[in-house]
């Protein structure tokens, strides 16, 4: 299912000869534009699932969320019960 077109914006960025060779070789003109689109729409796809499985990993770690309990638990040494006047 493909999303909705947006509104476009103009980028500017640098490719490797190699790609950009390929690139005019393999995609017409007219043809470029929605072809780079949706390239990295893709693996803009498969970064956002990998940073899913990677926090799903780390919200099941043992040792993480032993990390995060001793940081919870010193956050707030130090500090003076009722008093809120900072």
């Amino acid at each position: 299912m493909r999303k909705q077109e947006s509104k476009k914006i103009n980028q500017t960025f640098s490719l490797p000869a190699d790609v950009s060779k390929d690139l005019h070789m393999y995609v017409k003109r007219r043809e470029m534009s929605q072809f780079v689109s949706e390239a990295i729409r893709k693996e803009l796809e498969f970064k956002k699932e990998e940073l899913k499985k990677d926090y799903l990993s780390a919200k099941e770690d043992e040792g993480q969320n032993e990390a995060i309990a001793d940081w919870d638990s010193t956050a707030s040494d130090g500090l003076i019960e009722g008093f809120d006047d900072w």
